[in-house]
């Protein structure tokens, strides 16, 4: 039996998802997808509690790194299509 309290346990699976997210963004295969991930994510305010902060922020500063132009034009994509 898993002794992980339940919010503990969404916490690290949605920490670890994050990582897992960062790790995509760094591929230039990858990126779209993993970016339109992100952003979905971010559209739920439920994604920027305090647990998520760090994970959150370096998949943000990964993306204008690697793709600068890749991800202005995928948010600014998504900002027209709401």
């Amino acid at each position: 039996m898993n002794s992980i309290p339940s919010m503990d346990r969404h916490i690290q699976q949605t920490n670890d998802r994050l990582q897992c997210i960062k790790q995509h963004l760094q591929n230039p295969a990858n990126f779209q997808t993993a970016a339109t991930e992100l952003l979905d994510w971010c559209g739920d305010p439920r994604a920027f509690q305090r647990p998520f902060e760090q994970s959150l922020m370096g998949c943000l500063t990964v993306s204008p790194q690697l793709h600068p132009l890749a991800s202005l034009s995928l948010f600014q994509g998504r900002r027209n299509s709401r």
